[in-house]
């Protein structure tokens, strides 16, 4: 309920939007008041009497009620629906920026099949429950009032038999609601798994299909899906226990207030008119009840998406500016590890007492086998992650006193594994610096040996890449990351492994621009190729 209440506030800013749609809907409960009155003057007055102008006038009078009704109903649906899509645009924009914002270590240790599932699933199961769910309770719940109220005025023998029969919808609840939390929250789970899973064996397609695992994978994600699926129908199972045994408690309900009000008829304490327009109110007593009910139900199935979204949300960041940090305008690129150490689990370092300095514009290799910690050091040189103990430099600054921003905006980073997007070449190149010229995209890709590989495509530059666009090589990958590494135009330059996808002839031409780009520069160049390292200073 505590995240419930924080969930609440996202309808905060729309408090006037929320208020019109409360006044909407107790609108439309109002509109069915007039309704059974009309009935029991039809009833009672009209055709005993045979005054057919009144049966006119009643005729006019529902279609007014029905074109009000009609009317405010459009607006209340409408208002709703604004809310609740606003609520998610909110919601999911503020889950999609923390994210954004959280460390490395963060999604070191997330499936990006989790992730999607909270962006996406569980922000629409909170978005029923935040805006229909609650306007409709509070509605619901002066409705009942309301209702109650008007069913005494009518006739309060009557009105105390419907009364007595509502706390049976709570007890009928209650006796379910273990169950059908534990499987609203079993059902989140599985789903969140299957949805890691389908992430998981799309993205790596071309794995499952080197090693023809084709029917493996199906019978694994058929076994995930039959999971949910048996889960999926013990919640329906229980919904409908829920539903019938609501039903069943609303027709004893019903059928005691006919038996005696029938008896009052009889006995002339009662006109057929009036037990029949109470008989009609019925509905509005009853179903906001069922409402309430279905309401809590509802909320059980959201809590568990509530929780795991503020659960990421309440996730803090690792690396984050100190209050005193500087901004770097401009950096010369002298480097300095001073007793570093670094370990991903803190108790298991993988880096002991790492000390050098590196000049401005001297280029450094790092040479070794996998998992010797040559990435671990650049990535520690760009903050992706803090060390454990020691301190790195850049001109004199500990890295943990510089704007993150900053820092990163001087360092240029052509990752082992290429990470392009479904958008044009030129978008893609621009990454590097998004205030970059269209003179500047080119002569970036000129530089990486491109620009004659794209002037060949039917859009040139503005081909897509992906989805409706081309698909590109291991080697023009590579190519395109340095592209968008040298429009950057970085004072520090970490290449991991950058050419490892190039032909020799595209190497050499690759290599020669990054030998110009390198001039008066900080380079880190990780390299298993010894070719690509002979000019090394260290």
């Amino acid at each position: 309920m505590e995240n419930y209440k924080r969930v609440l506030g996202y309808l905060k800013p729309y408090r006037v939007r929320v208020a019109l749609s409360v006044v909407l809907m107790f609108l439309v409960t109002l509109s069915a008041i007039p309704m059974p009155l009309i009935q029991k003057e039809v009833i009672d007055t009209a055709i005993p009497k045979k005054d057919i102008p009144k049966l006119y006038w009643l005729f006019g009078a529902i279609l007014a009620v029905y074109a009000v009704r009609g009317i405010v109903s459009y607006g209340l649906n409408y208002i709703i629906a604004w809310l609740g899509q606003r609520v998610v645009f909110d919601l999911r924009f503020q889950l999609y920026r923390h994210l954004q914002k959280l460390s490395m270590g963060f999604y070191d240790g997330q499936q990006p099949g989790k992730i999607m599932a909270r962006l996406t699933g569980d922000i629409d199961a909170i978005q029923y429950a935040l805006t229909s769910g609650i306007v409709m309770l509070i509605t619901d719940i002066a409705t009942l009032f309301i209702i109650t109220a008007w069913l005494f005025k009518l006739e309060w023998r009557l009105a105390l038999i419907a009364i007595a029969i509502l706390p049976l919808y709570v007890v009928n609840y209650k006796l379910l609601l273990k169950k059908i939390r534990e499987t609203s929250i079993d059902l989140r789970e599985k789903w969140e798994r299957m949805l890691t899973t389908l992430t998981e064996k799309i993205g790596s397609i071309d794995v499952v299909k080197a090693f023809a695992h084709e029917q493996h994978e199906i019978e694994h994600f058929k076994q995930k899906e039959r999971d949910r699926f048996i889960v999926s129908m013990r919640q329906t199972q229980l919904n409908r226990i829920l539903g019938s045994s609501s039903g069943f408690i609303r027709m004893v309900g019903t059928a005691t207030i006919l038996w005696y009000g029938g008896r009052l008829v009889l006995g002339r304490d009662l006109k057929p008119g009036e037990l029949l327009a109470f008989y009609s109110y019925l509905g509005s007593l009853y179903d906001p009840a069922v409402r309430v009910v279905d309401f809590n139900v509802q909320l059980q199935w959201a809590s568990a998406a509530i929780d795991r979204v503020f659960e990421t949300l309440d996730t803090r960041a690792d690396i984050v500016d100190a209050p005193d940090a500087v901004q770097l305008s401009t950096v010369k690129g002298q480097i300095k590890f001073d007793n570093v150490t670094f370990g991903y689990d803190p108790e298991n370092p993988v880096l002991k007492s790492i000390n050098f300095s590196v000049e401005p514009g001297q280029m450094i290799a790092l040479v070794g086998p996998s998992g010797a910690g040559k990435s671990t050091m650049v990535n520690l040189l760009a903050r992706f992650y803090d060390v454990t103990n020691g301190r790195i430099m850049i001109d004199g600054h500990d890295l943990r006193k510089i704007r993150i921003e900053s820092l990163r905006r001087h360092i240029g980073f052509v990752s082992q594994e290429t990470i392009l997007f479904s958008v044009s070449l030129k978008e893609n190149i621009r990454y590097g610096r998004k205030d970059a010229s269209d003179e500047e995209v080119i002569a970036a890709a000129k530089a990486a040996d491109l620009h004659d590989f794209i002037m060949e495509l039917p859009e040139n530059y503005d081909t897509k890449i992906g989805e409706d666009g081309i698909k590109l090589s291991g080697g023009q990958k590579q190519r395109m990351s340095i592209a968008r590494a040298l429009l950057a135009d970085p004072r520090i330059l970490i290449l991991d492994d950058a050419t490892s996808a190039l032909d020799s002839h595209t190497e050499a031409n690759v290599q020669a621009a990054l030998s110009e780009l390198m001039k008066g520069r900080t380079s880190f160049v990780i390299a298993h190729r010894l070719s690509t390292i002979l000019s090394a200073d260290r």
